[in-house]
């Protein structure tokens, strides 16, 4: 199926759900455009009870794939900019977009939601810059001796900082629903948030803060928040001091030996790393080493194998791990033959990441000179973790935690909800669509399926799946690219819609992946399952078609004895369980092998399969160490045939 072809599905099943609300509003025109301005004027905020500034009420006339519509501009006190636009053919919808990076403009009109109908919102983050640049938030008299143009002060720090973390995901989506009410003379019916990357964070601040704004939140390879993601690139940047200049040139080798092992761990090799928790891949053992360890391209000397161990494991310290790690995956190419196409550079140093700790982490800050290999990993995080900023009007001041503001995650090694959590949300209805892309090298996919296994500890798994749904996208990188597939916009706002308005909870997601011609891959269509469910190939037809696939749960394979001696011509097992809320006895496994010995016997105990093998029928296992055995089998889904493998690592002896 064709990108256009998904697309144009998509909106035939949004249409119908359209259908007869329009004519529920007033009709929108120039001349109540033009009003607007005043009305907008008159408003004020909810925190500050500051007047609106800076308003402009503008007619967009249709033009270049947009609809008519009007567009209405202002500020709130002190620095947050915002736009909100209202198609003339409106359906009842309003829609807040987030935004990316360090934030700083307003982003421009959304063609694909106004042609949906969708009234829409957005803003600047609550001030004005480089989306690169964090020195918004650098207090005085330090900002006016480092940021140019100089001599400017910046008595808003901290209400900026705030407002980056949250008040403006407040702020602006209040506003923006009574400018909708005056214009229409009618509230939404419904509202939803779309936003990836840092929008994912605000997605995120969204659920648990703003719950009662929304109905649906759509979010992306959320950040998890602005101290978090920056700890663990300052992480992986140190790590990759000594690697990072000589990259270009093992780059392919890195590739070669993480896709070599770990691509056909599902099964099939189609150049996707399906869940890359299951390889057990070790960059001290698994690599090439360099000849004398002496440097040299194509291969790698043992402390480049240590840093980039080092950041697979995430930060941690002599009390143990900090912050989460980087998955495997983001070590894909573009083009085989062009080192530069990895993607794997973002993991090595994050640009977003120095001025967290150039301007605001630290007391007095150190400013533009600092070096990120001062960084004492020992103290300096606790310093992080209870980092603070002032703001005072008059003779009032208020000290705020910049990870209670800013980060909507736990900055702990189990990533959880870190601003009153998900509950509120699911309690009023509403319900949230989130994506990451496996091989995300800015921002690690740990984030968010360690934040998603958390609400489901804390909510258990039918409250969770009730209302949030996670989506892994093997091979993709960091909200989109890579050599992963992804679903469109419309897609995964149709779902939304069709769960918050009609009650239908959506179930696979199709992906698509445009042809590589250097890889030689044609384009690609197959299911984004709900997590922790994976997409697995029936064994028949097309590996590019998501026809020949369906999503089932994961499996988990355990071998007993965990020392097998090839001499004893006893028996093994092998456990095979499936997460918890799934049935494996509606599973009809069959075909079962390991190593190419097949199963003698098999019987279901709870939610686990246990099937025997005989030693003397495995073929070509290798005696000594750790060895890793492959159960291969297949079982039937939904009444869909598929293919199951999972490995274990137990020791071979003779």
């Amino acid at each position: 199926m064709t990108k256009m072809k998904s697309i144009l599905i998509a909106f035939a099943i949004l249409i119908p759900l359209m259908v007869g609300v329009g004519s529920a509003f007033s009709a929108a025109n120039q001349a109540d455009c033009k009003a607007l301005a005043a009305y907008v004027a008159g408003l004020t905020d909810e925190a500050l009870n500051m007047p609106v500034t800076n308003v402009t009420a503008s007619w967009k006339p249709a033009a270049s794939a947009f609809p008519e519509y009007c567009e209405v501009r202002g500020r709130i006190f002190p620095e947050t900019d915002f736009a909100v636009r209202l198609p003339t053919a409106w359906e009842g919808r309003l829609v807040h977009f987030g935004g990316g990076a360090w934030d700083g403009s307003v982003g421009g009109a959304d063609k694909t939601s106004l042609n949906l109908g969708f009234a829409g919102s957005a803003s600047n983050g609550g001030h004005n810059g480089s989306p690169l640049s964090g020195a918004f938030g650098l207090k005085d008299p330090y900002y006016r001796e480092w940021v140019p143009p100089y001599n400017t002060d910046n008595p808003y720090s901290c209400q900026k900082i705030v407002d980056f973390g949250n008040r403006a995901l407040r702020e602006v989506p209040l506003v923006a629903r009574k400018i909708a009410e005056q214009y229409y003379a009618s509230l939404p019916h419904h509202s939803y948030y779309s936003g990836t990357s840092t929008g994912g964070r605000e997605g995120l601040v969204e659920a648990q803060k703003n719950y009662d704004l929304f109905d649906g939140i759509y979010i992306g390879a959320p950040t998890g928040g602005h101290v978090a993601v920056t700890f663990r690139g300052l992480w992986d940047s140190v790590q990759g001091v000594g690697l990072l200049p000589v990259f270009s040139t093992k780059a392919i080798a890195l590739y070669n030996a993480v896709y070599g092992k770990c691509d056909g761990i599902d099964g099939l090799e189609d150049g996707l790393i399906d869940d890359p928790r299951q390889c057990n891949f070790d960059p001290v053992t698994d690599l090439p080493p360099c000849p004398g360890d002496t440097d040299a391209a194509g291969c790698f000397t043992l402390a480049q194998r240590q840093a980039l161990k080092e950041i697979y494991r995430g930060p941690h310290n002599s009390s143990g791990q900090l912050y989460i790690g980087q998955p495997l995956s983001a070590e894909y190419l573009i083009d085989p033959t062009i080192p530069n196409s990895s993607g794997f550079g973002a993991a090595l140093f994050d640009i977003l990441m120095p001025d967290m700790y150039r301007y605001w982490a630290f007391d007095p800050p150190p400013g533009p000179t600092w070096n990120m290999l001062t960084f004492n990993w020992e103290t300096d995080p606790q310093v992080v973790k209870e980092s603070t900023c002032t703001q005072c009007y008059g003779g009032t001041c208020n000290t705020y935690s910049l990870t209670a503001e800013l980060d909507a995650v736990t900055l702990t090694p189990d990533v959880g909800p870190n601003m009153g959590g998900l509950a509120p949300l699911k309690a009023k209805g509403g319900k949230m669509i989130h994506y990451h892309g496996w091989a995300d090298a800015l921002v690690s996919a740990f984030t968010s399926t360690s934040f998603y296994e958390t609400v489901l500890s804390q909510m258990g798994v039918a409250e969770t799946k009730s209302f949030y749904k996670l989506y892994m996208a093997p091979g993709l990188g960091h909200v989109a690219g890579g050599i992963g597939y992804l679903h469109t916009w419309t897609d995964a706002m149709t779902a939304l819609v069709n769960w918050v308005e009609n009650g239908v909870e959506p179930g696979a997601l199709i992906g698509t992946r445009n042809a590589n011609s250097a890889w030689g891959w044609p384009t690609m269509t197959r299911p984004l399952c709900p997590y922790p469910e994976v997409a697995r190939y029936s064994g028949a037809g097309s590996v590019w078609e998501a026809a020949n696939f369906s999503c089932v749960p994961p499996i988990e394979v355990r071998i007993e004895p965990e020392t097998l001696n090839l001499k004893s011509k006893g028996e093994f097992t092998a456990f095979i369980t499936v997460p918890e809320g799934y049935n494996i006895s509606d599973w009809n496994i069959a075909n079962l092998s390991c190593e190419e010995a097949p199963a003698v016997k098999g019987v279901i105990s709870g939610n686990a399969y246990i099937a025997k093998f005989k030693r003397q029928d495995l073929q070509g296992v290798e005696i000594g160490g750790e060895v890793t055995l492959t159960v291969k089998g297949t079982f039937t889904h939904y009444g869909k045939l598929a293919q199951i493998q999972g490995s274990d690592t137990v020791r071979v002896i003779k």
